[in-house]
């Protein structure tokens, strides 16, 4: 009887650990997805960076949240194998052999940060195929006035706007990104002698080497337009400063790699924490194996009296 009662809690527990497997990737992916849109949880946590630090941290955000929504993994899986220990009829006693297999690195834990590693690599691939998605550089250049008829749903690409940039309404924002940083700066394009107070429908990237003079006298940009580009932090800026930013609004990037390029940092950075949780794992590993084989060579039974070896 006990053993049928073992089976069934070990394939039960295999069923939990796949279904809180494919949560934890669920949960990994959703926070992404915040992330890149501003939205949810992650932009709460950003409003709060903001006021609180004077700055946001995304990269870290996310993988605080992604821990700690899915942590419940360990505590579950912890207690599962407890209660099969407790019908094997085990008991704990601190024994020499006890104390030495105390210090193994648990399996589970080690289950868990491979876990971290295997989501992060989901997550860069979903960051991977969404930049791939952006738009193309290559192609016919339109050309839009702002204000005409063209202008209400415009093609993303190629694009040469017409218009009038509100230079003293110029936003910007420093992304620091673990890997990487960078100081973006955008200003709303109005139609030729528009209202200051319209509807801002139109963005243009300002590069770091343009001056006052060049800003109040070019009227034409040309670059790769894309719809909803802005950060979220900056879409929320202009609205504090009681500017209606309409649905939809599009950005003129000054090139593909400037769009590109919170994409590529974020896939980056999610290799470099799946490569550490890996490594970090593989050590862990190691370790387990080798006092394993120090109790082997010792003659000591790794796990308490009459069960085998975990």
């Amino acid at each position: 009887m006990q053993h049928d009662e073992i089976e069934r809690r070990t394939r039960r527990r295999r069923r939990v650990r796949s279904l809180l497997a494919i949560w934890a990737v669920f949960v990994s992916v959703f926070l992404l997805w915040q992330t890149l849109t501003y939205r949810g949880l992650m932009a709460l946590a950003a409003e709060w960076q903001f006021n609180t630090f004077g700055r946001y941290y995304p990269s870290l955000t996310y993988i605080l949240l992604a821990a700690i929504i899915a942590s419940p993994v360990l505590w579950l899986l912890r207690g599962r194998r407890r209660r099969d220990d407790e019908v094997r009829g085990v008991n704990y006693t601190m024994t020499e052999a006890a104390q030495v297999a105390a210090k193994l690195p648990g399996r589970n834990f080690i289950r868990a940060i491979l876990g971290v590693a295997g989501g992060c690599v989901v997550a860069c691939l979903v960051v991977l195929i969404a930049m791939a998605s952006l738009p193309s550089d290559v192609g016919q250049v339109q050309r839009i006035a702002i204000g005409s008829p063209a202008a209400i749903e415009p093609r993303t690409g190629p694009t040469e706007l017409v218009g009038s940039v509100l230079r003293s309404r110029t936003a910007g924002l420093n992304q620091e990104l673990l890997v990487a940083r960078r100081t973006i700066r955008f200003a709303p394009m109005l139609s030729p002698g528009g209202n200051n107070r319209e509807a801002l429908h139109f963005f243009v990237e300002i590069g770091a080497d343009e001056n006052a003079a060049t800003l109040q006298s070019d009227g034409t940009r040309e670059g790769v337009l894309r719809r909803h580009g802005l950060p979220g932090e900056l879409v929320r800026l202009f609205q504090y400063a009681g500017y209606e930013v309409a649905d939809p609004y599009y950005v003129l990037f000054a090139s593909r790699s400037a769009l590109q390029w919170p994409y590529r940092v974020a896939a980056i950075q999610l290799a470099i924490v799946g490569l550490i949780c890996l490594i970090a794992a593989g050590g862990l590993h190691v370790r387990r194996e080798r006092l394993r084989r120090h109790l082997r060579e010792q003659d000591v039974a790794i796990a308490p009296a009459g069960t085998s070896p975990a």
